[in-house]
């Protein structure tokens, strides 16, 4: 699909997780970027990832702990999206509540330039595929290679 800065592949993982592994998000990364927002299926646990250049730049569960090698670089898209920090990246308890979910969707619609709008969902095409539980649990593939049919 295309985005304000390029095409992009979006995935859609019904697994309640990131969907791979760090080190595979690392290797897709590579001379790009990857966005990745995941909610489990139980405890309300809401997840981004930006991996940029086969780095984890940023990621967190609750944007008061951000974690990463830049973990302050979306300090201002973060506020740009609604979510309670103040300029220096402190968690504002006395801001309004807002919704996590959205406000999350938006940042990863900042760093693809792709809005994830329910037509696009109804409108898009699709590829189903299942990975092996042993797939999931290795370090996973070099991204950078193709890889040989196993």
């Amino acid at each position: 699909m295309s985005g304000e800065r390029g095409d992009w592949t979006l995935v859609l993982g019904f697994d309640w997780g990131l969907g791979l592994s760090e080190a595979c998000a690392e290797g897709l990364s590579r001379g790009g970027r990857v966005v990745a927002h995941s909610k489990n299926g139980g405890k309300p646990i809401d997840l981004f990832h930006w991996f940029e250049d086969g780095e984890l730049r940023t990621t967190f569960e609750s944007p008061r702990w951000r974690e990463g090698s830049t973990p302050d670089d979306l300090i201002p898209l973060l506020r740009d999206v609604g979510l309670p920090l103040s300029l220096e990246g402190e968690y504002d308890d006395s801001a309004p509540d807002v919704d996590r979910k959205a406000a999350v969707l938006a940042l990863a619609e900042r760093l693809t330039g792709v809005r994830v709008t329910e037509s696009l969902l109804a409108e898009a095409s699709y590829e189903l595929g299942l990975v092996p539980d042993e797939f999931t649990q290795s370090k996973c593939f070099d991204a950078a290679k193709p890889q040989q049919p196993r």
